[in-house]
């Protein structure tokens, strides 16, 4: 292989991996505000552990479902 197409293929995938990486931050952070609202609608005040990881478990499964999906 050649050298420049090398590392032109490592910089699109860094870059690639930043651009996941921050979409993925942002989805949570909209998940933990949707889980947040949510149980304010509702009258719930939970610990803000808790509201993360019930964000994480939420994200965890849509992410393993759409693989499954996509797979």
């Amino acid at each position: 292989m050649r050298r420049e197409g090398f590392i032109e293929n490592f910089i699109v995938t860094i870059v690639a991996s930043l651009i996941l990486i921050v979409m993925g931050m942002i989805y949570f952070i909209v998940t933990l505000f949707i889980v947040k609202f949510s149980s304010a609608l509702i009258g719930y005040s939970p610990d803000a552990n808790w509201v993360v990881v019930s964000a994480a478990i939420i994200v965890a499964g849509i992410m393993i479902g759409s693989a499954i999906k996509n797979g």
